[in-house]
């Protein structure tokens, strides 16, 4: 049983959650399937549940979109803070909230102009409306997809931009993207769309994705226990994917979903982890962001030079390293296949505008004095685009030009054999070699990858960033103790 401060902590939370009435959710407590406090509207549920765990008390928070039944919000920590607990409450609850945005299942329909689309798009939304069906219907030039595109769940191409549907399909891969029919479409017949629609919503459903295994590499049999946090920026949200890796093998995984990332969220994660698997020896944290000097600056999570690397090691008392995302990615790279001795890896995730740049020179990851090697957020203010680059990166053609325009700088500055590419608005790298060879020779342009995930470079990279450290420490404790016995004995004569 937890002691009694914990009791009273837990009952003063339970009390002030209670009392967070609003006129726009129900708010309840369940105790059939264990301690639950439910915040309910017409279009999410958000849960905190409370769980006993080796004397501590586990509270575990999660929203669930009732129109998708995607997991939007999740996370889980200690409860020994009321304020901070409070403040994760209600975290919770505007989660739960801003899920009224999606309530009902939205349709982009998408032709060259969106107008022919938009008439077809009014007696859509009329006929919905009629059936009370929970879906709306939108209409988008092709300009203007891929960014309207995040905010949907099914993409219908109209017949005249029906060409591009492989590259539609490719690059907004989470999407249900169809091809409207022909007859269908030129007779503007909506009964016909709807069960077309809702056959191909039906069918897409029933399919199932696959994870990838965790990459397990023998040369780290022999390593301690290790932490690695990753943290994902996506379209929407934030992921904190995490793994306890015991002489290389995951032992443990688990991930937190949140609306914005703070510095915080990563001291919940560690105390909790901590506390069910002692005997974590080191922890590596990959992130977005500049790390100069054990600092973090992570300028669109409202992060500006803070000294994480002493705030975490001396509230732990094991060694932190902090990476750049794209740099774990590189080294993570590199160490998954070990041919390529020279190689950049190319960052850039959907609607960011900038890249992030790791390079491994031969066979080290080169990071510069101040680590901003790759930084192209510098880069990004001097390269002259033909149009402005926000308006670039909407499309597929547009994004060809800024990262053929990024990778020459790369290309110019280390020579690689090698880059690898992760940007889902990149579709076709033969075109991109082509764009290449506008500037360059076309023998002096390295092997172009295009990779879909990047999680598993991450963990690799942040444990041969914790096996180095881990060595360097090991050495400089050897050298030490050779420097102390040659003093000894000198002294002895």
């Amino acid at each position: 049983m937890y002691d009694e401060r914990t009791e009273q902590l837990l009952r003063e939370f339970k009390d002030w959650a209670g009392k967070q009435e609003s006129p726009d959710y129900i708010i309840s407590f369940s105790h059939e399937k264990g301690d639950h406090i439910i915040i309910d509207t017409e279009f999410a549920r958000g849960t905190a549940s409370f769980y006993l765990l080796e004397k501590f008390v586990v509270v575990e928070m999660n929203v669930v979109n009732k129109n998708t039944s995607e997991i939007v919000f999740y996370l889980h920590f200690e409860l020994k803070d009321l304020e901070h607990a409070q403040e994760l409450f209600t975290e919770m609850i505007t989660a739960v909230l801003k899920q009224k945005e999606t309530s009902s299942r939205r349709i982009l329909m998408c032709c060259s102009s969106a107008i022919t689309t938009s008439f077809f798009k009014e007696k859509l939304n009329n006929a919905a409306k009629l059936l009370k069906l929970n879906v709306t219907f939108d209409a988008v030039s092709y300009n203007n997809l891929f960014v309207e595109g995040e905010d949907c769940d099914v993409i219908l191409l109209a017949p005249q931009i029906a060409y591009d549907y492989n590259k539609v399909k490719e690059i907004l891969k989470d999407k249900l993207v169809l091809k409207i029919p022909a007859s269908i479409f030129a007779s503007y017949n909506v009964s016909e769309l709807l069960d077309f629609v809702n056959r191909s919503i039906l069918e897409n459903d029933q399919m199932k994705k696959e994870r990838l295994a965790p990459a397990e590499r023998l040369e780290f049999r022999n390593t301690p226990r290790m932490l690695i946090i990753s943290v994902i920026v996506q379209y929407q949200s934030v992921r904190f994917v995490y793994r306890i890796y015991d002489t290389g093998l995951v032992t443990h995984e688990d991930e937190v979903i949140k609306q914005r990332m703070e510095i915080r969220d990563l001291e919940d994660m560690i105390d909790f982890e901590m506390a069910r698997f002692p005997g974590i020896q080191i922890i590596c944290i990959n992130s977005p962001g500049v790390f100069y000097k054990g600092h973090m600056t992570f300028r669109s999570a409202g992060i500006y030079d803070v000294d994480v690397e002493s705030r975490f090691t001396e509230k732990y008392g094991i060694p932190f390293i902090f990476v750049n995302d794209a740099n774990a990615m590189a080294l993570g790279y590199y160490g998954l296949q070990k041919q390529i001795r020279n190689l950049s890896f190319y960052f850039h995730p959907r609607a960011a505008r900038t890249a992030g740049v790791g390079n491994v020179v031969n066979g080290a990851l080169y990071t510069g004095r101040n680590n901003l090697a790759g930084e192209m957020q510098y880069v990004h203010k001097i390269i002259s685009y033909s149009k402005d680059p926000t308006e670039l990166l909407r499309t597929p053609e547009g994004t060809l030009e800024v990262v053929a325009k990024y990778l020459l700088t790369i290309i110019a500055n280390f020579d690689p054999e090698q880059i690898v590419i992760f940007c889902s608005m990149l579709y076709d790298i033969d075109q991109l070699k082509e764009y290449l060879a506008q500037y360059m020779q076309r023998e002096f342009i390295p092997e172009l990858i295009k990779v879909d995930d990047v999680l598993e470079y991450m963990f690799v990279g942040g444990m041969m960033m914790c096996i180095n450290h881990l060595s360097h420490a090991r050495l400089s404790r050897t050298q030490e103790a050779y420097r102390a016995h040659t003093e000894s004995e000198n002294n002895d004569r």
